[in-house]
């Protein structure tokens, strides 16, 4: 167990949630992953080494895992939902033509919030849209590369 498992581990632990090989093999590909893959494409990539391993408990796997704050989930209106290990806050660009999502980094949060102040800000989500490179390039009929 590397360390990155072994922590994860023992927030689920003391979240209350029974640590699990299953738990523990959706985290290790969701913190190697920076595609922000949906619940199907988690399945996929790790009944490989768990042949036996059904969508319902990645599903519960991967809410474990939100719930104890070790992944974020990325919600795109009608399309499946995706996750996010990476729990620092940033933002996302989302290409609208492959659905690609990437990481932006947020270097600081704005100034004034005086509209917020009596509140407890916990997380921000921010997705800026558009045309990924490789997309925009065939859009405007150019070579891939």
């Amino acid at each position: 167990m590397d360390l990155t498992t072994k922590t994860a581990g023992e927030r689920l632990r003391r979240a209350g949630y029974r640590v699990t090989r299953q738990r523990l093999a959706v985290y290790a590909f969701l913190f190697r992953n920076d595609s922000h893959p949906t619940v199907h494409d988690i399945h996929s990539g790790i009944k490989g080494n768990l042949p036996k391993i059904s969508v319902a408990t990645v599903y519960k796997s991967v809410e474990s895992l939100v719930d104890v704050g070790l992944v974020k989930p990325i919600y795109l209106g009608q399309a499946a939902t995706r996750f996010d290990a990476a729990t620092e806050e940033h933002a996302h660009f989302r290409c609208i033509d492959c659905n690609q999502i990437a990481d932006v980094a947020m270097n600081q949060v704005p100034d004034s919030l005086d509209e917020l102040n009596r509140c407890e800000i916990i997380g921000s989500t921010v997705e800026f849209y558009g045309f990924c490179a490789s997309c925009r390039r065939h859009k405007l009929g150019l070579d891939p590369n």
